[in-house]
């Protein structure tokens, strides 16, 4: 209904603009007023007959476009919620790696410093087997050079007295040895 008005308005404005052109021309004519009403009239029933016959399918046409303007709107409306929880789900899976990187990383740090800790323990065990045997080879040669010493010093003292008797005994202490000893040997047992 509130399209009829409009209507009539739009006519009543087209007859009234076009009065003024019609009185410049020669003047006023009931003639070209009829003809001028005639083509209003025309185009008044031309339009009515296509408001008539499109005012359905026009009025389907913005319907079902406003329908689909709506649906696709909620589908849209649908998506970015979907897409808000894929967000946030993918926002909690990144602070959930985060926070898996970093007990990881401190694992990791944990393990480091028991392998360092068994590696300095391991080598300070080595160093003290190896100060160990050190020492037993140091204390075995220095039993080896004593020996080799008291050895050398033995045969050393053995020459230097060789000399000494050389040089001070006599002939008649050699006998006396001589007898000495022979002596010693006939009162050995015998053995048979």
């Amino acid at each position: 209904m509130k399209k009829f008005p409009v209507f009539l308005l739009t006519i009543t404005i087209i007859g009234l603009s076009a009065g003024p052109a019609l009185a410049e021309g020669e003047g006023y004519r009931p003639e070209q007023w009829r003809d001028f009403l005639y083509r209003v009239l025309n185009f008044a029933v031309f339009f009515g007959i296509l408001f008539f016959l499109l005012r359905k399918p026009v009025a389907e046409f913005f319907r079902n476009r406003r329908d689909g303007i709506a649906r696709n709107l909620e589908y849209l409306e649908t998506q970015a919620k979907n897409l808000e929880e894929q967000n946030a789900v993918l926002r909690r899976q990144l602070s959930e790696l985060t926070s898996e990187k970093e007990s990881i990383l401190a694992q990791y740090e944990r393990d480091g410093s028991r392998e360092r800790d068994r590696i300095i323990a391991e080598a300070q065990k080595t160093a003290e087997q190896i100060i160990q045997k050190t020492e037993a080879a140091m204390a075995q040669e220095l039993v080896m050079a004593r020996r080799n010493l008291a050895a050398e010093t033995g045969a050393l003292a053995g020459s230097l007295a060789e000399e000494l008797v050389k040089k001070n005994i006599r002939p008649d202490d050699q006998s006396r040895l001589v007898h000495e000893f022979m002596e010693q040997v006939i009162r050995l047992p015998s053995r048979q």
